[in-house]
């Protein structure tokens, strides 16, 4: 009996922990509205798509902007890696994630920062999707994943 007991208990806890990774897992939609990803140490992770135009430099993308939200009454430092899917296979991930797709955001306590479409503005919360004026569906992002999260008390 106490068997049985264990082993129920050890694949309760296997199930709440595969959840609970399973949950940092997004399903991701192009929407030009802010849409919650996830809430780590007070931090609150938004993502949008949203089409960015620069007319005089012929400059027609489509990006993915972040949004962090620090509900802290701290200032906290967030460090995470850039995953991106391409026609659905990994463009960046294992061997292939390189300092190129690190980013580390500050942001003061009960604030906000969100990227926007400014040209050579800093990528941090901007993660580059298609280019608007070609066609080309395996050069269309069609996922991503932030990883290796880290909120850092300031």
């Amino acid at each position: 009996m106490k068997g049985i007991i264990a082993a129920f208990a050890t694949i309760l806890v296997m199930a709440f922990f595969a959840g609970t990774i399973s949950a940092q897992d997004i399903e991701f939609k192009k929407s030009d509205q802010w849409e919650f990803m996830y809430e780590i140490d007070g931090v609150n992770f938004y993502y949008k798509a949203t089409e960015c135009h620069d007319e005089s430099q012929g400059y027609h993308r489509e990006y993915v902007l972040l949004k962090l939200e620090n509900t802290n009454d701290y200032s906290v430092v967030v460090d995470y890696d850039v995953e991106m899917y391409f026609h659905n296979e990994c463009f960046n991930c294992g061997d292939k994630l390189n300092s190129e797709h690190h980013r580390t955001a500050y942001i003061e306590g009960n604030s906000t920062i969100e990227g926007t479409c400014t040209i050579g503005e800093d990528k941090t919360l901007k993660i580059f999707s298609r280019f608007l004026n070609y066609d080309n569906p395996k050069a269309t992002l069609t996922n991503f994943k932030l990883i290796n999260k880290q909120i850092t008390k300031k």
